[in-house]
């Protein structure tokens, strides 16, 4: 991963750690596109990908992302935070991918998978697909072994 993807990715996590929402346009493009395939969603534009934030149920969680111990290809760690754990950062040239678990307030466990396009320093795009948790099926019993961490 270059060390652009993951100096950008540490001005988003500390926008986020800190909640400060009017600081978005210093990491995200002012004509920001933000999709969500499976709902068929487009947030369209800064103060829209803002608003979403600051009228997020129940709110986030401070400091809730570490980027300094993310898993990375060729490494093995990984971080644990109140609300994210960050899988996994890899990107090069203008684009990217992170991959999330999330816990949300109501317990749940969930996966975000974020795929963003870069447009020099800032982040001008991202398509992101969420998915919960679940338990494997009894099936594949005889051809699995648990993931690690």
């Amino acid at each position: 991963m270059s060390e652009e993807h993951r100096a950008i990715f540490e001005r988003v996590a500390d926008v986020i750690n800190r909640q400060a929402w009017d600081e978005f346009g210093t990491v995200f493009t002012d004509d920001y596109v933000e999709e969500y395939p499976q709902s068929g969603e487009v947030i369209r534009g800064l103060a829209n990908a803002i608003a979403v934030r600051r009228n997020y149920p129940g709110g986030f969680v401070a400091d809730s992302v570490d980027t300094s111990t993310a898993r990375l290809p060729g490494s093995a760690q990984w971080g644990v935070t109140p609300m994210f754990t960050v899988v996994r950062l890899e990107g090069s040239g203008d684009s990217a991918t992170v991959i999330f678990r999330v816990r949300y307030g109501d317990g749940s466990i969930w996966w975000l998978t974020a795929v963003y396009e870069l447009r020099g320093e800032m982040i001008g795009g991202a398509t992101i697909l969420f998915a919960p948790a679940f338990d494997p099926p009894d099936w594949r019993e005889p051809y699995r072994e648990p993931m690690k961490g």
